[in-house]
């Protein structure tokens, strides 16, 4: 299968409301040779206020992200979706994606109406090369070495790993450079560790991810929580009753017996304080796991893989034990209320239907001047909202004068977080100028008069 390494870089960190100013992918075929390459950008959609912070690690401006020779979001969008479609069926990789870049495209894809689970539906998989990386320092440090922060502390961060491992890298945090490095890292592990490289992609399939967490005993699981070490090991202990894909797995190196004696409320109490012992085991999300018996000695510390499959026999043995362990991780899942903002509605519905995925094709399809119409076609009406704000922003000359100009009070009242958007939570003008305060010395008189100029 081919391979579509992709990278983002953002207007801030808020998943929902900020989005998308850079995106870069370049698609292989299955042994890493590039086959295709693409690189696009955006310019703001006038309700988002960028974060300084993000411009300032990019190396833009905020007039280079108000640039109308860029295009706009839903132009550059709906390019990335051709494109990418254009190259399935894939396994797509990012950098820390599944947290990230991923969340970042499939709102891009919902805001403009197009397919939101495009890298994992279709005969498509996922995978994240963070997760790669902390299991290939940790296995295979003759490989690939980690990186090195300027405080000396040992990094996983992509710019870090490239200068570590040779790989020369373009300009940092821009995407397409970012791709280059990540290409880069995943050849060195496909040469020098190919059996760990053949593990990552067996986990981008959630059957695979189930198939081991339910048969093995213990397991190691790489990630970043509680120490600076990344592989810690796991038993599965259950299910989550309100999500199939997450499954609750013990860290076995944590104070076992102490859990034993505690009821169900004291035990989520304990589960709640760091560090914790319960791990949310996304199935769907490609986390990276590794049997025992696969794992060098020398690589264990504290426990040996025989102390390790012990512990995780004796607590999966103990049905009471993990029935309770079950419950109180069920207790401590969040409830989220419905919100009334159309972007974190993104998950909080029923799929789109049939009728209103084919009315979005045809959306696209249509001269502008016909779009209006298909706003109270669809059936979902979040499909109405964000059809309407589409067209706002790409022709408003469709849109009667009295209605444009409630729509641009509201956007700028948004802006302010004024009226009905107050406490909002996306990023405001005056948390932008806060924000930049920070960074003072950092950025030019230009750059902060730009950000004044928004009052």
């Amino acid at each position: 299968m081919a391979f579509v390494l992709y990278d983002v870089e953002t207007s801030g960190l808020n998943k929902r409301f900020d989005q998308i100013l850079q995106f870069a992918a370049v698609r292989t075929d299955a042994d890493l040779v590039e086959t295709h390459r693409f690189e696009t950008q955006s310019r703001l959609m006038p309700h988002v206020v960028p974060s300084p912070r993000a411009l300032l690690v990019t190396g833009m401006s905020l007039k280079d992200a108000n640039s109308m020779s860029r295009p706009s979001h839903y132009s550059m969008v709906c390019e990335i979706a051709k494109t990418l479609a254009s190259w399935c069926p894939a396994t797509f990789l990012g950098f820390n994606s599944i947290r990230f870049d991923e969340e970042f495209l499939r709102q891009a894809f919902y805001q403009c109406l197009h397919p939101v689970f495009l890298t994992n539906t279709n005969g498509n998989a996922r995978a994240d090369v963070l997760n790669l990386m902390r299991a290939a320092t940790t296995l295979h440090p003759t490989v690939i070495r980690p990186g090195v922060d300027i405080d000396g502390r040992l990094s996983h961060r992509l710019g870090a790993l490239a200068a570590a491992n040779g790989i020369v890298q373009g300009r940092a945090h821009d995407a397409e450079s970012d791709v280059d490095a990540m290409l880069g890292l995943c050849r060195l592990v496909r040469d020098g560790a190919p059996a760990l490289w053949s593990s990552f992609l067996r986990f981008s399939s959630k059957a695979a991810v189930v198939d081991l967490a339910r048969d093995e005993d213990a397991f190691a699981y790489f990630d970043f929580f509680g120490t600076p070490r990344v592989m810690h090991f796991l038993t599965r202990v259950g299910v989550s009753p309100n999500d199939a894909n997450a499954h609750y797995c013990l860290d076995i190196e944590c104070d076992i017996d102490g859990l034993r004696k505690l009821d169900d409320a004291a035990l989520a109490v304990r589960l709640a304080q760091e560090p914790r012992p319960i791990r949310r085991l996304k199935a769907n999300g490609s986390p990276l796991l590794y049997p025992l018996w696969d794992i060098d000695a020398e690589c264990f510390l504290d426990l040996t893989e025989d102390d390790l499959t012990r512990r995780a026999s004796s607590v999966r043995a103990d049905e009471e034990f993990t029935a309770a362990l079950t419950r109180a991780a069920a207790s401590l899942e969040p409830v989220y209320a419905p919100s009334a903002h159309v972007e974190l509605q993104i998950y909080g519905s029923n799929f789109f239907g049939n009728a209103d995925l084919e009315l979005c094709r045809r959306f696209h399809a249509s001269p502008w001047t016909a779009r209006p119409e298909f706003i109270n076609r669809f059936e979902d009406p979040r499909l109405k909202r964000l059809a309407h704000r589409l067209i706002y922003l790409e022709s408003p000359h469709l849109i009667e004068e009295g209605k444009r100009q409630v729509i641009a009070e509201d956007i700028a009242a948004r802006r302010r977080g004024e009226g009905k958007h107050a406490l909002p939570p996306w990023t405001t003008i005056a948390q932008a100028l806060s924000e930049l305060e920070a960074i003072d010395g950092e950025v030019s008189d230009a750059f902060k008069q730009a950000y004044r100029d928004l009052r």
